[in-house]
């Protein structure tokens, strides 16, 4: 209820009313005569003429009181020193597309002391911790953002306004999501910076520092660059592959988002070994020549004629084989200084003809090693043939590569940036098992 008190001085009558918490936190009118103090009132903001009972009060508002223009109301207000210890409302808000903690402040101010871009209350600003029975202290709370805004009282829009201020805790925030390529689980990190705030990185082992919005600007930087790190773990040491992201998310703040893309173990000075494993594969596998024999018949009539025989062993081979598959992982291109350049095993089967009037014979492609067939075969028509002249002839076997089915062989090996790097697929097929001739 209002409060009427006489004043002494006969041309004054105060009514109080109490608008906060705070006793301190007056609002009164006071009834003037204009016959007594003037016609003319004093300017909006004038303190109050009795300074020992309202040191702190200024004129905010003048209202004619009657029809004749003889009395006036003049409206004070205190200015409001102590208003962090009731103006607080605690709730959440959202910042991007993450919800936070946060403080609202609701502060009544002096309409002429309101700057837009005052330091003191610049995004990241610290938070006022009074009182102290709500805890504030030591939570890291900082400024996302202030407006303000008309009270909407007549007796108060002329000289001040509500400013509110709203802070949050910038807690990073962490989420995991299982990749199925490193079965692990990787992280995701969102941490918010201001304007003006510094990050600093690493880059050719110099530290670096640059403020967030130059550093959102320069998509080149190396803050944004992919790196590996050696995570200890519960279940021992992986090696992670990441690379930041970030936005601009209001004209003061900035989200940066730290992706974990890949993990595995550690292998080189860079490149994760993410997984192995084996499965089955179609593949195609060439003969290989294991013989060449040649066998005489002698007719009735002495003459000798010549066949030729070869033997594969194994033959060609079709269909399905146990296959190795080794996925590695490297912020930059696998060659031949980081990791060996990606190569594979070819099969080159070669065919071989030989012909003679007394033999001839035609071996298709095929896998060989000239050492171990002879070097060489040879044919002559002697000294007594009844028809040919003497002749003879000599041709030298191949050697192919490789000269027999390996046991295991690298029949695919592709790499294809991935993930902020580079993922190497290695495939390693298992010779098929199919019983040799002996």
């Amino acid at each position: 209820m209002p409060i009427t008190r006489d004043q002494p001085s006969p041309q004054r009558q105060t009514v109080l009313t109490f608008v906060s918490p705070n006793v301190q936190d007056l609002l009164f009118f006071e009834t003037v005569d204009a016959q007594r103090v003037g016609k003319v009132p004093p300017a909006y903001g004038t303190a109050h003429p009795d300074t020992v009972n309202y040191p702190n009060h200024i004129l905010a508002y003048v209202r004619q009181a009657d029809a004749t223009g003889q009395l006036y109301f003049y409206y004070y207000v205190n200015s409001r020193s102590s208003q962090d210890e009731y103006n607080f409302e605690f709730s959440q808000s959202s910042l991007g597309q993450t919800k936070f903690n946060t403080v609202v402040r609701t502060y009544i101010e002096l309409r002429s002391k309101f700057t837009e871009d005052a330091t003191a209350h610049a995004a990241g600003a610290a938070m006022p911790v009074e009182p102290a029975s709500a805890n504030f202290s030591g939570k890291g709370y900082v400024l996302m953002g202030r407006e303000q805004k008309r009270i909407g009282d007549s007796e108060l829009d002329g000289v001040f306004v509500v400013e509110q201020r709203v802070y949050f805790d910038p807690t990073a925030i962490k989420t995991l999501v299982w990749d199925d390529l490193s079965s692990y689980h990787l992280a995701q990190t969102l941490t918010y910076h201001y304007r003006g705030q510094s990050v600093t990185f690493q880059y050719s082992g110099a530290t670096l520092t640059s403020t967030i919005e130059a550093t959102i600007a320069d998509g080149g930087s190396a803050y944004w660059a992919t790196k590996v790190t050696d995570s200890s773990a519960t279940f021992g040491t992986r090696r992670i592959g990441s690379y930041r992201e970030g936005r601009q998310v209001s004209s003061d703040w900035f989200e940066v988002a730290e992706k974990e893309v890949i993990a595995g173990a550690a292998s080189g000075t860079n490149i994760i070994t993410v997984n192995n494993y084996s499965t089955a594969m179609d593949h195609t596998f060439p003969p290989v020549l294991e013989r060449i024999n040649i066998i005489g018949w002698e007719t009735h009539d002495g003459q000798l004629k010549t066949y030729v025989e070869y033997d594969m062993n194994p033959e060609a081979f079709r269909g399905s084989c146990t296959t190795d598959v080794s996925i590695s992982w490297s912020p930059s291109p696998f060659n031949s200084s980081n990791g060996g350049k990606p190569t594979v095993q070819n099969f080159q089967p070669q065919s071989f003809s030989f012909g003679t009037p007394y033999v001839s014979i035609d071996v298709p492609p095929c896998l060989m090693d000239a050492a171990k067939l002879g070097t060489a075969l040879a044919a002559s028509t002697g000294t007594s043939d009844p028809v040919y002249k003497y002749s003879g002839y000599i041709k030298h076997l191949p050697t192919t590569s490789p000269k027999s089915i390996p046991a295991t062989h690298v029949a695919k090996d592709t790499q294809e940036p991935a993930r902020g790097g580079y993922l190497r697929t290695k495939w390693t097929v298992h010779k098929p098992d199919y019983p040799e001739l002996s």
